[in-house]
């Protein structure tokens, strides 16, 4: 019964792929005496017979009224590379593929990253249709096209050589999930590939009750640690520190969160001088880099009931859980940066990378003039 099944599953999954190669290999038939007249700027199909053989293939182009099809720079490349286009002058004499792509680059300085990442999605079967500010493109589900179907994508094309801006991308997020849209980001590698990112404001939340607990819980702070005898209860119901023997280890992090919570108070080793909240801070600050951000993102994942731990193993700030870690996997790999953060994508492929191979997510989290803001980034196959 079982083998049955396996046969029935892999049999069905052979069929999906025949049709899809059929529907791909139609697509991009070629379509005989075809032609388009370009007149500089963009390529005219006078004939709405033509016209209408060449949109009902794909949706290339804008209707004219009258009848007639309009066809920009990048559709009539893609058209003329697939010889499913001739395209001529006005004296009627072919132009070339490579002529084409001189006028889109002299049109668009970003045509050598926009024009490979068309082609690419075009290949895979998706409509494409250009897109107003901030992306490049909207891209239609498979089946689907302009009065058929909602676009399912706006994307954003980048070569590897460009940076990634925190804030730039974040704004972008926001604007384009008001339109119910989903974003994607094209990077094109200089050997002519294509990596696909989705981007994506969260608002994460975790499952951790807030526990009451016993205050006045007495911690020692030597360097960077802060040892808490009989402490174990924080350990067990909010699965702060970590247990040494008879002892638990605070970070610096976790001390300065629960001084401010007032579950601890924090004595300097080799004193009796307890720290106040501020000056903790400022201690911190001064033997930590970017402990103020740190911190701030820190207090919102426990607000917001996470449990967030070091990440460093996964070259992050933090890994985080939305439950107990003894009954959950860290849902989250988490990266606290400024507003005005920028890297390059390298970075952000490496630590994608590392993310997807240990079944997490990676997040970027900042400050805004609203509190804290988190932009998760994922892989993306079209």
């Amino acid at each position: 019964m079982i083998w049955y099944s396996v046969y029935i599953f892999f049999t069905t999954l052979l069929i999906l792929i025949l049709v899809e190669y059929f529907i791909y290999l139609v697509s991009f038939s070629v379509i005989d005496n075809l032609k388009g007249l370009f007149d500089g700027k963009k390529v005219v199909i006078k004939s709405p017979e033509d016209a209408n053989r060449l949109y009902n293939r794909g949706y290339f182009g804008t209707p004219l009224s009258g009848g007639g099809l309009e066809i920009s720079l990048y559709e009539a490349c893609f058209l003329s590379e697939t010889d499913r286009l001739e395209i001529v002058d006005d004296d009627g004499v072919p132009i070339n593929h490579t002529h084409l792509i001189e006028k889109y680059l002299a049109e668009d300085e970003m045509a050598s990253v926009k024009y490979p990442l068309y082609r690419d999605m075009r290949r895979r079967g998706y409509v494409l249709k250009k897109s107003s500010t901030p992306s490049d493109f909207r891209v239609f589900p498979r089946g689907g096209g302009p009065g058929i179907t909602p676009s399912k994508y706006w994307l954003i094309g980048r070569a590897e050589t460009n940076e990634f801006s925190f804030e730039n991308f974040y704004e972008i997020a926001k604007k384009i999930e008001k339109l119910r849209k989903n974003v994607m980001i094209g990077i094109l590698d200089e050997e002519g590939d294509v990596t696909y990112y989705k981007i994506s404001t969260i608002d994460l939340k975790g499952e951790s009750d807030d526990f009451g607990f016993e205050k006045d819980i007495k911690g020692v702070l030597y360097g960077d640690r802060t040892y808490v005898k009989s402490g174990s209860v924080l350990h067990r119901k909010r699965f702060y520190g970590r247990i040494l023997n008879d002892d638990m280890q605070l970070s610096l992090l976790e001390s300065v969160y629960l001084l401010e919570k007032e579950i601890i108070s924090v004595e300097k080793g080799n004193s009796d001088r307890s720290f106040s909240v501020e000056e903790l801070i400022d201690y911190g600050i001064d033997l930590q880099r970017n402990f103020l951000i740190r911190l701030k993102i820190y207090r919102d994942l426990r607000d917001r009931g996470l449990i967030p731990k070091t990440g460093f193993k996964y070259g992050t700030a933090f890994r985080c859980y939305k439950g107990k870690p003894d009954h959950h996997h860290a849902e989250y790999l988490i990266q606290p940066v400024p507003m005005g953060y920028r890297c390059s994508w390298y970075y952000v492929s490496r630590a994608v990378r590392v993310a997807h191979s240990v079944r997490k997510k990676f997040v970027f989290g900042s400050l805004s003039n609203d509190g804290v803001c988190y932009l998760k980034i994922g892989r993306l196959t079209p």
